[in-house]
């Protein structure tokens, strides 16, 4: 598993990485990623990335475990902000 920095996920936007469900993969779509103040707890700035999760998806918060195009495996906690008809939309912090 890798420590994530904020440089991971800044080349993935716009770009889907592939998220492990109950009923299979998913793609979520990394929309943006923000940058924050920086603190003694963390060897790098924190960061907040946003996804778009399928209109399917399970809505729920928890960890995450998922693969980038790269093929290296991923695992987060996200927690869903909003839904429409078109999308989940999920919120990453890593602080």
């Amino acid at each position: 598993m890798t420590y994530l920095i904020a440089e991971h996920f800044e080349s993935l936007v716009g770009q889907s990485i592939s998220i492990s469900t109950a009923s299979g993969q998913e793609a979520w779509q990394v929309l943006s990623v923000a940058r924050q103040k920086p603190h003694a707890l963390r060897k790098d700035p924190p960061f907040t990335v946003n996804f778009a999760a399928p209109p399917n998806n399970d809505q729920q918060q928890g960890t995450r475990a998922g693969i980038v195009a790269s093929g290296e495996p991923i695992e987060f906690f996200a927690v869903p902000v909003g839904a429409s008809n078109t999308e989940v939309s999920y919120e990453a912090v890593f602080n």
